[in-house]
């Protein structure tokens, strides 16, 4: 008997793709950020808000990152929605570096774009039907 709403086994990825692997080099990167932040350093303070936002930011990205393993539509919102993030905490809040949130996190914005069309093209057929 064959099941229809099933994928054939030989259509199932084994390893990530190329974003995927693409996100995990962008988080290490940002992982390394995060730990050398928690380094204190002249007038440190965690509880200022500038550092509460850089680690909710860092939240977020952890929320998209799980959830690009599952629904890569969703995870390119959550990144876009990290770089608009960004941008508050560039404009608002950050008292030096404001630009820098920015410039380093135009890469995951581009790969959440680019999350969105690679959810799109296989939600959509070639022929413009839609893949139940």
């Amino acid at each position: 008997m064959i099941n229809d709403s099933d994928t054939p086994p030989g259509k199932k990825r084994r390893f990530p793709t190329t974003l995927h692997m693409m996100t995990s080099i962008f988080g290490v990167l940002y992982l390394v950020f995060i730990i050398d932040n928690f380094i204190p350093a002249d007038n440190f303070n965690p509880y200022d808000l500038e550092n509460v936002v850089v680690k909710l930011a860092f939240v977020i990205f952890l929320v998209g990152y799980y959830i690009s393993w599952k629904h890569e539509g969703v995870a390119g919102i959550v990144f876009i929605f990290w770089w608009a993030a960004m941008w508050y905490l560039g404009l608002f809040i950050a008292e030096h570096d404001r630009g820098a949130g920015v410039a380093m996190g135009l890469p995951l914005f581009i790969l959440g774009i680019l999350f969105i069309v690679s959810w799109y093209r296989k939600r959509v057929r070639p022929g413009g039907a839609n893949v139940a």
